[in-house]
């Protein structure tokens, strides 16, 4: 028990931390500006990105209804970002809603990767989706699952090149790899995953892994826009 409270009072700590931490100033762009340079990667990507980016991205352009539904959520997001008072607000926004979105899509990238089928699934559907039926439970993370990896690649790409600040690049991509392996283990903890040890002894590690999440989710929001540069030889 006193190691439990010692890791809540941790993660509560680490809460406060990045509430207190200021981003430097960036750039300025308006909402129609961020819209324009993302539905334009979006179009590039489709075209010619990486998979599975590039099949995500044209189905969304594809489907006249699904690239509706997400245009509508990707521009309430960005509305936030054009909305912080401060460029450095906008950076922390812009950032926060690419962590959001790489934890939305977790659990359907989880039951693809994991190849988690039969009565492991029907668990985990009901778990993260309550009284809803197994079925409308799937379609819903699929679709989900869609919109949250097309706007991440756009959100991203703003980062990068609008933004330009560096955490939008590799050190994204690590966070985004660190959570996947820790909802991996929190799934194992519900239900027993292909290669796991079995919930009870993944369980009593959680509180640990999610210290080191947020600790790594920390190091990502406290970054400065550009590397330290390298001193002169």
């Amino acid at each position: 028990m006193a190691a439990l409270a010692e890791n809540r009072k941790s993660i509560a700590d680490t809460f406060t931390r990045l509430l207190r931490l200021r981003l430097p100033a960036g750039p300025e762009f308006t909402h129609p500006q961020l819209m324009e340079e993302s539905e334009a990667r979006l179009s590039a990507v489709a075209r010619s990105g990486p998979q599975p980016a590039q099949w995500i991205a044209a189905r969304i352009l594809d489907t006249p209804l699904e690239f509706h539904r997400w245009e509508g959520e990707y521009a309430r997001l960005m509305q936030g970002v054009a909305d912080a008072p401060r460029p450095g607000l906008r950076v922390r926004t812009l950032l926060n809603v690419c962590l959001a979105l790489i934890h939305r899509k977790a659990l359907f990238e989880t039951l693809r990767r994991e190849s988690v089928r039969g009565t492991a699934r029907r668990h985990l559907i009901r778990h993260f989706h309550g009284n809803r039926g197994y079925s409308q439970g799937m379609i819903a993370e699929h679709a989900n699952y869609l919109r949250c990896a097309a706007s991440l690649v756009c959100a991203s790409h703003v980062g990068e090149k609008l933004f330009e600040h560096q955490a939008f690049g590799v050190p994204l991509l690590a966070y985004e790899r660190r959570y996947g392996d820790f909802f991996r283990s929190y799934c194992a903890s519900v239900i027993v995953l292909p290669g796991s040890d079995g919930p009870n002894s993944i369980a009593v590690l959680m509180p640990s892994l999610k210290e080191d999440l947020l600790a790594a989710r920390a190091r990502l929001l406290a970054m400065p826009a550009a590397p330290p540069r390298m001193p002169a030889a």
